[in-house]
């Protein structure tokens, strides 16, 4: 394969702990690793594409749909291994110059906010920012040990006045491949935030938020 510039990096294991084989189990009239590999289809501006995961079946798709595929080690699909390690393998056995790492877990996350996250990447000042990060803002009343961190007690607030806080959503993180393997992170020291609507962002971590993004999938067919 040769060198790149963006790479779209999709991972993909079998077996997750929260939600039961929630990459491939049935979502919709689909599953969210398909899902996700027919919105990546739609995008314009990744240089390549590569699904990562120790499935043949997974990878057998993916290679039927176009993308380029990463055999990874079952040794790095397992919950025991740390993820920055899992970040470390991937990007040392690809090439590329940037990899956009994107999640499958993020259904509602469409093909035309892939495609303005590259845009923005590609203008953004990289003396200045050494990641691009997907997030969305939480608006709401947050404690931290026992003490507000984003309003006071009196006069209360109205919560359309208060700061509100990012959250990665880790729908899209972008930045170098040998910053990923010297980091062991997508996640990097001077990131640009790029807000997302929190819809499009929700992140599949519980089986609520599986039946959730399902109900919305199904409504909207996204």
């Amino acid at each position: 394969m040769s060198k790149k510039e963006i790479i779209g990096l999709i991972p993909v294991k079998t077996k997750s702990d929260r939600v039961k084989n929630k990459n491939t189990r049935k979502f919709g009239n689909t599953s969210l690793y398909e899902h996700k590999l027919i919105q990546l289809k739609k995008t314009k501006y990744f240089d390549n594409l590569i699904v990562s995961s120790e499935n043949d079946k997974i990878l057998n798709k993916a290679k039927n749909l176009g993308f380029d595929i990463h055999k990874r080690n079952k040794k790095y699909c397992t919950s025991k291994i740390p993820m920055s390690d899992v970040y470390k393998n991937i990007a040392s056995e690809i090439n590329g110059e940037y990899i956009a790492w994107i999640n499958v877990t993020n259904p509602l996350f469409e093909p035309i906010l892939y495609d303005k996250a590259i845009l923005k990447f590609k203008k953004m000042n990289k003396s200045k920012y050494d990641c691009l990060l997907s997030t969305f803002k939480i608006q709401d009343y947050f404690y931290f040990k026992n003490k507000p961190i984003n309003f006071k007690s009196f006069p209360w607030p109205r919560s359309q006045d208060l700061i509100g806080l990012e959250s990665l959503s880790f729908a899209i993180n972008i930045l170098k491949r040998k910053n990923m393997i010297k980091w062991g992170s997508c996640v990097g020291k001077k990131p640009l935030l790029m807000e997302f609507p929190q819809l499009n962002s929700w992140d599949i971590d519980f089986d609520h938020d599986f039946k959730f993004c399902e109900a919305i999938y199904k409504s909207k067919k996204i």
